[in-house]
């Protein structure tokens, strides 16, 4: 057994190297969204799921959560906060389009005030997705259909494989028994330190407060406003006595197959922790041998504030704190200290939003000094500096974190009203935009737009490089972005014809 002591000085050393450094920002991003689909009078729309999205038991971009109104959008994995950003806009106007005059997408992690006062009873059994049905089912009887009924976000990251690659070659290979237990190290570094700072993740992008007027439905007893009611105790996490440890990477791997093997998780879907680990499978049990592939980070709201539901700050920032705990001497932390970052998320989240903690203030500002100095040691792009200014300007402030600006404009229980109008602009929007994908009009040709919006719903995964890029399988297909094609049967009988193999 090989002694796992890689040399912290040497490891900041190697990133000075202009092999390592070109690397360290190029990391991918995978996003998952849900969204609830609603009314415009605010109730949970009583459409079926939309037919024209494809078939959502196997469209890896287009299904449904929870319950049939809960939209869940499945971004492929690309390179940059922008190319994620993008994905997401482009599954939610292709959404938008397909969706009844009278719905619309609702923007908010917590549903509206009129799911909650007459809805609750229809969707504590409304899910009709076969794949999913049984579990939701668990849900609904284990959590209840207030706490299983929330919409929010998913970062899935991961490092550049050349620059894991390299790394191996320099370091790991001399220090670890293979390169999946050098991966694992990694991996498990990133997501312990993201653990660790979940209150600041929350204070800054937490964005789940209580609609008012529900507030005796969905939290009865509370007396204040809060930040984020899905990062509070009753919001998206396993009950207490079903947590996966973080203690090490072998506790994380034993405590979750536990959970499997003892039946309180049917599988990977019931886990609600706020970091994940994913290898090749979705068997954890053989993380160690496959070695982890990429993280997901689980505890967003839904920023309002942004169509996709995320922003490319947030996701810059995010990628920063990630690459900061890569190069650094961070992320060995104490089973105490462990322990308390999962109370201080709470804390946070169920503060008011106007108000901040002296510590929070005080810990946030000194972390975020280490990353402008790392930014500067390390010639990160501007596009993280200016993530980074966002993010210091909201410690400064509670009232420019997304959910102090969101009370600002929800006085006298306004929520629904907000929500509403969010909803209903970007509706509209988009439909009289009169372009097929609006977010990529600039630079594609109609004919493509319209390529790209049926491909997707038959489940064909697109690629934006120099050419777009149709793949399904081992098919790929590339088009000149600015190509008009003639289509006298329409996108869908042409695709179809580039892929015969589609059922």
């Amino acid at each position: 057994m090989k002694v796992k002591v890689m040399d912290k000085q040497e490891l900041e050393t190697a990133f000075h190297e202009p092999a390592f450094r070109d690397l360290l920002f190029e990391g991918k991003f995978g996003m998952r969204t849900e969204m609830h689909r609603i009314l415009t009078n605010g109730r949970t729309s009583t459409f079926p799921y939309p037919k024209e999205l494809g078939d959502r038991d196997c469209n890896p971009y287009l299904t449904s959560g929870y319950s049939d109104n809960l939209m869940e959008f499945n971004a492929i994995i690309v390179r940059s906060a922008k190319a994620a950003v993008r994905q997401l806009e482009i599954l939610e106007q292709i959404v938008d389009g397909d969706l009844h005059e009278t719905e619309r997408l609702w923007p908010l992690s917590l549903a509206p005030t009129p799911v909650y006062l007459h809805d609750l009873d229809r969707l504590s059994d409304s899910c009709t997705k076969k794949s999913t049905r049984d579990r939701c089912r668990r849900m609904t009887e284990k959590y209840g259909v207030k706490r299983a009924l929330m919409g929010g976000v998913h970062v899935g990251y991961s490092l550049d494989e050349e620059l894991i690659a390299k790394l191996y070659e320099k370091f790991g290979q001399f220090e670890f028994d293979s390169e999946a237990d050098f991966r694992n190290y990694l991996y498990f570094k990133l997501g312990l330190g993201y653990y660790a700072l979940q209150w600041l993740f929350t204070y800054l992008f937490g964005a789940s407060p209580v609609p008012p007027k529900a507030q005796d439905i969905i939290a009865p007893g509370l007396d204040h406003q809060v930040r984020s009611f899905r990062n509070g105790p009753d919001g998206f996490h396993n009950l207490p006595g079903e947590q996966v440890e973080y203690g090490s990477f072998n506790e994380y791997v034993s405590s979750y197959s536990r959970l499997l093997e003892n039946g309180t998780y049917m599988d990977s879907g019931d886990f609600c922790g706020p970091v994940a680990f994913h290898g090749k499978t979705n068997d954890v049990r053989k993380l160690p041998q496959e070695g982890v592939q990429f993280i997901s980070l689980r505890m967003f709201d839904l920023d309002p504030f942004s169509r996709a539901g995320i922003s490319e700050d947030t996701l810059n920032f995010i990628e920063l704190v990630m690459v900061y705990h890569l190069v650094k001497p961070v992320g060995e932390y104490t089973p105490e200290e462990i322990a308390d970052a999962r109370e201080r998320n709470f804390a946070v989240a169920m503060q008011d939003p106007t108000e901040q903690f002296d510590w929070t203030k005080q810990e946030a500002t000194e972390f975020t000094d280490k990353l402008a100095a790392f930014c500067d040691e390390y010639d990160a792009p501007k596009r993280y500096r200016l993530a980074l200014k966002f993010v210091q300007r909201r410690i400064e402030d509670p009232s420019l974190t997304i959910c102090g600006q969101m009370v600002s404009k929800i006085d006298d229980g306004k929520l629904l009203s907000f929500g509403l109008k969010l909803a209903n602009d970007r509706f509209s929007q988009l439909v009289q935009s009169g372009k097929p994908l609006t977010v990529i009009s600039e630079g594609s040709s109609v004919s493509v737009q319209r390529l790209v919006r049926v491909a997707i719903t038959l489940g064909i995964q697109v690629w934006f490089n120099d050419e777009v890029e149709f793949e399904y399988g081992d098919h790929v297909e590339k088009l000149d972005p600015e190509l008009e094609i003639e289509m006298p049967e329409g996108p869908e009988a042409y695709l179809r014809n580039l892929f015969p193999e589609i059922q």
